[in-house]
């Protein structure tokens, strides 16, 4: 049986994906952005190429357990680092996936944008996001907050 939880993790998967796969999801602390995604991917096909990019390694370790935990495998998922984008400019990406994309730096901006140009669809997800940084994101990276569910609606 699914709770309410779940439903809204459904909810704002078919949001992304209704919305060209392109864009941020800015959905409040501890609402499960991580299984969120692994909706949107389930949709997806199962060997597509998948950059993860996150800001510290106690993420990364969030990511590979919860897809553990839902049993989702791929094995074209490539980890890095917010620091590290820039080394993943050139490489061709069917998805690009930016975790806490409101804690980009200025120069991860732009190592940002040009992973951006070889991705086909890109995620940014946050669950703190100003209205100054979601300008920001919008206009540098072209990415649109599609659904925002802040922590008094949950």
């Amino acid at each position: 049986m699914s709770n309410l939880r779940d439903q809204r993790q459904k909810e704002f998967a078919k949001v992304w994906l209704d919305n060209n796969r392109h864009g941020i999801l800015n959905l409040c602390p501890r609402f499960g952005k991580i299984y969120t995604t692994i909706n949107i991917l389930e949709q997806m096909d199962k060997n597509i190429n998948i950059l993860i990019a996150y800001p510290d390694v106690k993420i990364k370790d969030s990511w590979e357990e919860d897809f553990e935990s839902r049993g989702y495998k791929n094995p074209n998922i490539t980890y890095t680092t917010h620091l590290s984008l820039h080394k993943h400019t050139i490489k061709r990406y069917d998805m690009l996936i930016v975790d806490e994309i409101h804690l980009l730096s200025d120069a991860q901006m732009d190592a940002c944008m040009e992973v951006i140009d070889n991705a086909d669809s890109v995620l940014g997800l946050t669950g703190t996001l100003s209205s100054w940084t979601e300008a920001d994101l919008h206009q540098r990276l072209d990415l649109p907050v599609l659904a925002h569910y802040p922590i008094e609606q949950a």
